[in-house]
């Protein structure tokens, strides 16, 4: 029992730790030292909270000496504190649980590894995360009480009866916001002149809240316990928990800097994480990201050169050329255990004529799509081109076209709302809605042009049209000695939906209602499939045309509603 109390007091250190380095770093910001923030008075209700963690360096603020105390959290950034925070090792799959957190999106490993921890949404077409929406206060009920591991607790839910906003606690989530009251996690505010309390479990969780709610438990939490050492407690060898630690060295070497550690001979051992850091003095995996992961026990010393990719940092996609940066290397063992090992503060070897690439990453705000990149500060930049393509995974200007060129040197955003045509591309003038294309930033500068990083993204307008789309799915039958394919889609609740259109092509990959074949057209709203065989008929040009037993074709399904037409993704499949 005290080992598991043990365990849960150092989760809750972690945690906290995590997400106030997770604030500074999503801000772009390296914090300041000075543990007096100007918007942040000793009268403010988190004073005391903020201040805790600051004198023991757990917390920092903003370069402006400020520490924004109502800025709020979103549900992607959260899924990243906990990921951190409870140490998580990275789960990735193949097929993302969530519909809009895609394996491009910055967040993915964090969601995908935090779900168990979190809330999700589940409608008719598939769970969504919404990964953009601020994160709520029952949102960190859940987390804490899951944390705590008192998510199996009985509970009396009459407890809420004493909270007159009870009823917009979610349904499912009600248990845990009983226990997190119960428990003395969270309990909300005192009505005035009353008995009765306020959870607001749809408030908006800011970085003050949160360092409040952690502040407590930590407070109460954290007992010194005295305890001696015996002789042979410290025997020399580099060792934590019985695992062999990296001990890291570096030097430059030319235009690179290299890394050296002490090669692992356990029989647990997995694999080395280089890791890197602008801001984290002693950065780790997985909650600094990664360079790369070698699974080669012997390996020992990496090489590390300006423009090299890295994943998940605080810095961008690239190293930059005469940058500091804190280097370690964390060694990976069986049963999720990383050990990191000391970091070493190098500066990047500055390269004559050092072009900057565009770090790109995209997100949805506001339903739209929304690519940006970082600031590039070089007086030889003249701008930046938007470039897209369907077929090449790594398009550039000029030789994949492009959407817009920006001259404005500040700008690090566009919104792609499929207004302005796209020139000399791959997939014609306008982006196609629930289709997949690669996008990049190209940097212009005076005599040459840089590339970006690319992503791969499905696109929408506006991510509305996302739940308009159907979704379809094929299989081959065989139904009184006769073989089919059945095509089927999830039914779509609109009241403007007016019926489905089957639409399919020998050669086109992308078959268009208008100029490819028409198999059947469906009025009945409540029919979500379709069956076809060989021979079966259908319209292009006028004429008639029969499907070809031993042939494959694109199949898609058309959405036709009072004010729209919505295209579904593509299936391509032989005729049995």
């Amino acid at each position: 029992m005290k080992l598991f109390k043990k365990r849960l007091l150092l989760i809750c250190v972690m945690l906290v730790f995590a997400i106030v380095q997770i604030f500074s770093a999503i801000a772009f910001a390296q914090g300041t030292s000075n543990p007096i923030f100007s918007d942040l008075p000793q009268n403010h209700w988190a004073y005391n909270a903020v201040k805790f963690m600051v004198e023991r360096g757990i917390i920092t603020g903003y370069p402006d000496n400020t520490f924004r105390p109502n800025n709020p959290v979103t549900r992607a950034e959260f899924a990243r504190i906990m990921v951190i925070g409870l140490n998580l090792p990275i789960k990735v799959t193949d097929n993302p649980s969530f519909k809009d957190v895609p394996k491009e999106h910055w967040a993915y490993p964090y969601v995908e590894t935090a779900k168990y921890y979190l809330t999700g949404f589940r409608t008719q077409n598939g769970d969504y995360f919404k990964p953009s929406d601020y994160a709520v206060r029952e949102d960190m009920a859940v987390a804490l009480v899951k944390a705590k591991g008192l998510q199996n607790e009985n509970v009396d839910m009459n407890i809420l009866n004493n909270y007159v906003d009870k009823e917009q606690i979610s349904k499912n989530l009600a248990k845990y916001v009983a226990i997190a009251i119960a428990k003395g996690i969270m309990v909300g505010t005192q009505i005035p002149n009353s008995n009765q309390y306020k959870f607001d479990p749809q408030g908006i969780l800011t970085r003050a809240q949160a360092a409040m709610l952690l502040y407590n438990i930590l407070n109460t939490q954290l007992i010194e316990e005295k305890i001696t050492y015996d002789d042979n407690s410290s025997t020399g060898s580099n060792q934590q928990n019985n695992y062999p630690v990296p001990n890291v060295t570096a030097y430059t070497k030319g235009d690179k800097v290299v890394l050296v550690w002490n090669r692992i001979n356990d029989k647990k051992f997995k694999g080395y994480a280089i890791v890197i850091s602008k801001n984290n003095s002693q950065p780790g995996y997985p909650q600094d990201g990664y360079l790369t992961i070698l699974s080669d026990r012997n390996a020992n010393y990496i090489e590390i050169g300006v423009n090299s990719k890295y994943n998940n940092g605080d810095f961008g996609a690239y190293i930059k050329s005469g940058e500091e940066y804190y280097f370690s290397v964390t060694a990976i063992y069986e049963g999720n255990v990383n050990v990191k090992g000391n970091a070493v503060k190098m500066r990047m070897p500055i390269i004559p004529n050092y072009f900057e690439k565009p770090s790109v990453k995209y997100e949805y705000k506001d339903n739209k799509f929304v690519l940006s990149w970082q600031k590039i500060d070089d007086s030889r930049l003249v701008g930046y081109w938007i470039v897209i393509s369907k077929k090449s995974k790594e398009p550039k200007y000029p030789d994949n076209g492009y959407l817009v060129f920006i001259n404005d040197k500040n700008t690090t955003q566009i919104v792609i709302d499929n207004t302005i045509p796209y020139k000399s591309g791959d997939f014609g003038e306008y982006l196609k809605d629930g289709e997949e294309y690669y996008f990049s930033v190209t940097a212009q500068y005076q005599d040459r042009v840089v590339p970006g990083n690319s992503i791969k993204a499905i696109y929408y307008s506006n991510l509305e049209i996302a739940k308009l789309r159907p979704k379809l799915q094929a299989k081959t039958v065989r139904w009184r000695g006769q073989w089919y394919i059945n095509l089927r889609w999830d039914k779509i609740d609109s009241d403007k939906l007016q019926g489905y259109k089957v639409v399919v092509s020998e050669k086109n990959s992308t078959p268009d209602l208008n100029k490819d074949g028409l198999l059947a057209v469906i009025s009945d709203k409540n029919v979500t499939s379709v069956n076809i065989k060989a021979k079966d008929k259908y319209l292009l040009n006028g004429e008639y045309k029969e499907l070809k037993r031993g042939h494959y074709y694109y199949f898609t399904v058309y959405a036709i509603y009072s004010d729209r037409v919505v295209g579904g993704n593509v299936i391509r499949i032989k005729i049995p």
